[in-house]
């Protein structure tokens, strides 16, 4: 398969030139016939008539297959024009031909899950040729199954606006990336208390529920330690996943166990037990002790789906990261 254009000469109908898109692409120009590479007329016909991105794989190439000549003249990896929003501002566009990511505020959430995108700090990806608000990559990856993309070049529909999202071989490139950023740790369970031991029977991490002695520094007991009355003189508090804020536990004569408010006077006496309300800070000399590394040309920091885990912003070259101890990386 092979598509024929004629390139006119500053809008004369003469010294026109014949391009051929094909396997190979073929010009009849001087520069082709000399060299066989490409010329002028054929980049002309790849990234103005057809819109590509100049950083697009299938820009630069000597030859296109027929399932990438059909792709280009349905337009699929075509670069929008700006729009304009409601509020009549213009829609900015990046280098690479993609609607600039929105910033993600703290009550913006994935339309998909519901889920606010600043409490979990998933990864996410953004609508590139509409509105560009976020969505988690994995939501976004599970609607692509209900949407019966063709082929990978295929273009997926924002859940949002419903114009064109992201074509699906980035989502995919997006999500195998952003598998990366995740650690050991948060594949764990939730109920499983890592990092805290039980300090009578020995057991490591306690699983199910866990209990804390609120006058010990660092007593910990499991589920069945805890009901076999270890440490009874003392007050506890517990939770049942780690993600959650220790409860205090007040014991009444009958031994019948009641949950109270995690603000009470133990914990008012106590301030290292209390579940804060609001963010918790790290001291600026310790985030500054962490190594800075710079994001060069060749960083895989730059390749699809990797991004702050802090912002959720994608990295850009030139940028420095901090190293956090669990290898995750943030910018700076």
């Amino acid at each position: 398969m092979s598509e024929k254009f004629r390139v006119w000469k500053s809008g004369l109908q003469i010294a026109s030139t014949l391009v051929f898109l094909g396997n190979p692409h073929v010009c009849n120009c001087s520069t082709f016939l000399k060299g066989g590479e490409l010329c002028k007329h054929i980049c002309w016909v790849l990234l103005k008539k057809f819109k590509l991105p100049r950083n697009h794989e299938s820009a630069l190439r000597l030859g296109l297959v027929e399932r990438e000549i059909s792709d280009l003249l349905q337009g699929i990896h075509r670069v929008q024009t700006p729009q304009k929003r409601t509020n009549g501002e213009a829609v900015h566009i990046e280098e690479d031909g993609y609607i600039k990511q929105k910033e993600i505020g703290s009550d913006d959430m994935c339309s998909i899950c519901q889920e606010l995108l600043l409490e979990k700090k998933l990864p996410v990806t953004f609508c590139r040729f509409g509105c560009g608000n976020s969505i988690h990559i994995k939501c976004m990856k599970i609607l692509a199954n209900y949407q019966d993309p063709i082929s990978d070049t295929s273009m997926l529909k924002c859940p949002l606006c419903r114009k064109e999202f992201a074509p699906l071989k980035l989502v995919l490139e997006e999500f195998k990336n952003s598998s990366n950023l995740v650690t050991a740790a948060e594949r764990e369970r939730l109920d499983k208390h890592l990092g805290i031991p039980c300090n009578n029977c020995k057991q490591f991490p306690i699983e199910g529920k866990c209990y804390k002695c609120t006058r010990c520094i660092e007593y910990h007991l499991c589920q069945e330690c805890f009901d076999g009355c270890c440490h009874l003189s003392h007050p506890f508090a517990f939770r049942e996943k780690r993600n959650q804020r220790w409860r205090s536990l007040e014991k009444r004569s009958d031994e019948i166990v009641k949950c109270v408010n995690i603000k009470n006077e133990i914990e008012e006496k106590m301030p290292r037990f209390q579940g804060k309300e609001g963010p918790v800070y790290t001291p600026k000399q310790v985030v500054k002790s962490l190594p800075l590394l710079l994001i060069t040309k060749n960083s895989k920091m730059l390749a699809p789906g990797y991004q702050c885990r802090l912002c959720l912003k994608a990295f850009h070259l030139g940028q420095h990261t901090r190293l956090l101890p669990c290898t995750h990386k943030e910018m700076y």
